[in-house]
C-alpha cells in the first residue's frame, strides 16, 4: 500500500513545473493528501524521493505524477486524517471516515499512460500435437508456466498419441511421426473401461498379452491396422506409444524432407485495461460550515472531503476484492473443520494450528496449477480472521482507525491477511501479488487520482463539491485465485 502524506493545507495545488512533493512511503494511496503549499509557487521543483519503493511501485507514482502535470489544472487529493480537527469535544460528532487504499498492496500495479491502457504479451504455444502434448497447448505465458511438463515433446519417444476417439466401428488408423522404430510400439485401446494393450514384434505384427496375432503396424507409413473391427463408444479411444527416427530427413511417404519434430510459436496477446470514472457530489449548508468552524473549530470542507474520499477508497477496496472472491475456484478440500474444537475433543490450541496446513495445501495447489506463481495474499471474512489471530506465527498490523477492509497481520511470513467484512464470515480467498507483473492474480491502474473541485457557494448557501477517480482493475490469472471456508464454526 503507498501512501503520502504532507502537511494539511486548504490551498490549491501550485502549477505544473512548480511542485513541492513529499516522501512517498508504504501506506495508502499513492496520489493521497497530493497538495502544495503556497510556498511552492516561488521555491525550485523538488523531485520526489521514491526511496523503499520497488521499481513497479516508482513506475506507477511517476506516472501520476505526470498524469497530473499533463493536466495542467489543480489536483488535490487526501485520505489521511491529521487535517481533520481533533477538538475534543467535537469528536463525538465526527463519523468514520477512514479509509486506506488496500487495492495496491494486493494488486500489482500498473502505471497508466492513457484511459485505455493495453498491457501486451507473448504466449509460448505448441503450434502442432505430440503424444500427449496437444497442438495450440501454452507452454510459457506471464500467466503460467508449462515448460518441460511433457519431457518427451522435443524427443523419439512419442508417448499417448490418441489415433481415435470417435464412436463406431474402427479397423485402421495413422501414427504422426515417421519412420516408426522397430519394436518400440504399444497400442492400446479402451472399450466400455476395459483396456487391451497390443505390442509390436519388430517385425510389424501386433500381438496380445497371450502372444497371438491381433493386428500389424507399417513402420513407413504408420498405419496400424487390426484384425478385426471394435466398436467404439463414448468414452472409448485407441492410442499408440512408440518411437521414431527423428534425426532421418527425409524424404517421408508424401516425398516431403525434414525430420519430423515438435513446432512451436510465439503469439502477441493484450490485458486491456480501461480505466472507469468514479465520482460523488457533496453538499452541506453555508450555516453549519460557519458554526462547525466557531463553535467546535472544525473545517467542514475537509470533513466532507475525508468522507467523500472514504466512500471512493472503500468502494475500490471491496470492489476489487470481490473480483478476486469472483474469479477464485472454490476447492472443499481445503475447507477447515472446527467442529472438533467445539466437541473438545481435540486440543484446541494444537488443532487449529492446522488451519495453516489446509492454506500451504492451497498456496502449493496454485503453484502445481500454475508453475509460476505461490499466493502470499489472504483475504478473509470476519469470523476467520478470529481463528488466524490464535494461529502460532501471526503477527498482528496496528488495527487504529480501520473501517471497511483492512489488514489484519501476517502470519509465518507467508502471508499478508486483510479482513473484509463484505465477504461471507467463514470464507476465505488467497492469491498472488508480486513486484514482478507476470507473477500477478491481478492488475489495478490509476489514471486520474482522487481529485477534488473548489466548493462552489450559492446565493442560498448551499455548498457543494465534487470528488471523482479513474482506475482500472483485472484478474489477469484466475488460476492463481482459489478459496475455501472454515465450517463447523461456533
Amino acid at each position: 500500500m503507498l501512501k503520502k502524506t504532507v502537511r494539511p493545507s486548504s490551498r490549491p495545488m501550485a502549477q505544473a513545473g512548480r511542485t513541492i512533493r513529499s516522501s512517498v512511503m508504504a501506506g495508502t494511496s499513492i496520489t493521497a493528501a497530493a497538495r502544495n503549499r503556497q510556498a511552492a509557487r516561488t521555491a525550485a521543483p523538488v523531485m520526489a524521493n521514491y526511496r523503499g519503493l520497488n521499481p513497479q511501485q516508482i513506475a506507477f507514482c511517476k506516472q501520476i505524477e505526470a498524469n497530473c502535470r499533463r493536466e495542467g489544472r489543480s489536483i488535490t487529493a487526501a485520505t489521511n486524517t491529521t487535517n481533520i480537527a481533533a477538538k475534543p469535544d467535537f469528536l463525538q460528532l465526527m463519523p468514520l471516515f477512514v479509509q486506506k487504499l488496500l487495492v495496491l498492496d494486493v494488486f500489482g500495479s500498473v502505471a497508466m499512460k492513457s484511459r485505455q491502457q493495453i498491457v501486451p504479451y507473448f504466449k509460448y504455444t505448441t503450434e502442432n500435437a505430440k503424444g500427449e502434448t496437444a497442438a495450440n497447448t501454452i507452454l510459457s505465458s506471464p500467466m503460467v508456466n508449462r515448460q518441460g511438463l511433457d519431457p518427451n515433446f522435443t524427443g523419439r519417444l512419442v508417448k499417448n498419441e490418441v489415433i481415435t476417439t470417435a464412436t463406431g466401428s474402427f479397423t485402421t488408423g495413422n501414427l504422426v511421426y515417421l519412420p516408426l522404430l522397430p519394436n518400440t510400439v504399444t497400442v492400446q485401446y479402451s472399450l466400455s473401461g476395459t483396456v487391451t494393450t497390443l505390442t509390436d514384434d519388430g517385425n510389424g505384427t501386433l500381438l496380445t498379452s497371450a502372444g497371438a496375432s491381433a493386428g500389424t503396424i507399417n513402420y513407413v507409413t504408420g498405419a496400424v491396422t487390426l484384425s478385426s473391427s471394435i466398436s467404439l463408444s463414448a468414452g472409448d479411444f485407441v492410442r499408440a506409444t512408440y518411437e521414431y527416427d527423428n534425426e532421418t530427413v527425409g524424404p517421408n511417404p508424401d516425398g516431403k524432407y525434414g525430420a519430423q519434430m515438435g513446432k512451436t510459436q510465439l503469439i502477441l496477446d493484450e490485458i486491456n485495461l480501461v480505466a472507469k470514472a468514479h465520482e460523488l457530489a457533496t453538499y452541506w449548508s453555508g450555516y453549519a460550515a460557519f458554526a462547525a468552524q466557531q463553535e467546535y473549530g472544525a473545517n467542514l470542507n475537509d470533513m466532507a472531503k475525508e468522507a467523500a474520499f472514504g466512500e471512493i477508497i472503500a468502494e475500490i477496496n471491496t470492489s476489487c476484492f470481490n473480483d478476486l472472491k469472483v474469479a477464485a475456484s472454490y476447492v472443499p478440500s481445503f475447507n477447515w473443520d472446527a467442529s472438533p474444537v467445539i466437541s473438545g475433543s481435540v486440543v484446541p490450541h494444537d488443532y487449529i494450528n492446522m488451519f495453516k496446513l489446509k492454506l500451504d495445501q492451497a498456496a502449493s495447489a496454485v503453484y502445481q496449477a500454475t508453475n509460476l506463481a505461490r499466493p502470499n495474499k489472504l483475504i478473509v471474512g470476519t469470523l476467520v480472521s478470529t481463528y488466524i489471530k490464535q494461529l502460532d506465527g501471526f503477527k498482528g498490523d496496528r488495527l487504529d482507525d480501520t473501517v471497511g477492509p483492512f489488514k489484519l497481520g501476517n502470519i509465518d511470513n507467508q502471508f499478508d491477511v486483510y479482513v473484509d467484512p463484505a465477504y461471507d464470515p467463514i470464507e476465505w480467498v488467497m492469491c498472488c501479488k508480486s513486484s514482478d507483473i507476470r507473477r500477478n492474480s491481478a492488475l489495478f491502474g490509476e489514471y486520474m487520482p482522487l481529485t477534488e473541485t473548489t466548493p462552489i457557494v450559492l446565493a442560498d448557501q448551499t455548498v457543494q463539491q465534487g470528488y471523482a477517480t479513474m482506475y482500472a482493475s483485472e484478474v489477469v490469472n484466475p488460476k492463481s485465485v482459489v478459496s475455501g471456508k472454515i465450517v463447523g464454526t461456533f
